[in-house]
């Protein structure tokens, strides 16, 4: 019966406010815990893994991002070329025909011109991407090359120590 009283007074101890804190019994038998058993350790591989993770995102970031702008790229070439071929240019005279043929030929040479200027802004654009692309590349096989440089030394640190 003693015992019970005992057991319902540490009860009522640790539902104290001062539950956080630990008595000095319970402080004694953790630090006799921790000495006869290691505390956990983090899995060794963690840091590699949560960075590749943090990669994995900011590529598909990146991927969704190229994508959205490529979208509106398209999508204001093909409203600019909608405007172009439906919008009517000047005014149009009905009675000289060799006119008419004249401004045609000179409308045809300024559609002509413009689509090739779009052209060669998307050609400008895809270059720049493709060296976007190619600086990541050598920036990802930098970071995997001193991450490999980095791995060999702590597995000499653990071999040695």
């Amino acid at each position: 019966m003693i015992h019970n009283i005992e057991e319902k007074q540490k009860m009522y101890k640790r539902q104290s406010p001062d539950a956080g804190m630990f008595s000095e019994e319970e402080l004694a038998r953790l630090i006799e815990q921790v000495e006869e058993h290691q505390m956990l350790h983090a899995p060794a591989h963690l840091k590699e893994n949560v960075l590749c993770q943090v990669r994995k995102q900011r590529r598909t970031a990146q991927k969704l991002q190229l994508f959205s702008y490529r979208a509106k790229v398209l999508t204001g070439m093909a409203a600019a070329l909608a405007v172009l071929f439906l919008v009517p240019v000047g005014e149009r005279e009905t009675n000289p025909v060799s006119d008419s043929n004249t401004k045609q030929v000179s409308w045809q040479e300024d559609v002509d011109e413009i689509q090739k200027e779009a052209l060669e802004r998307q050609e400008k654009i895809e270059q720049t991407w493709q060296k976007y692309q190619e600086e990541q590349e050598k920036a990802e096989a930098r970071e995997a090359y001193f991450n490999d440089i980095e791995h060999r030394i702590r597995g000499l640190a653990q071999r040695i120590f």
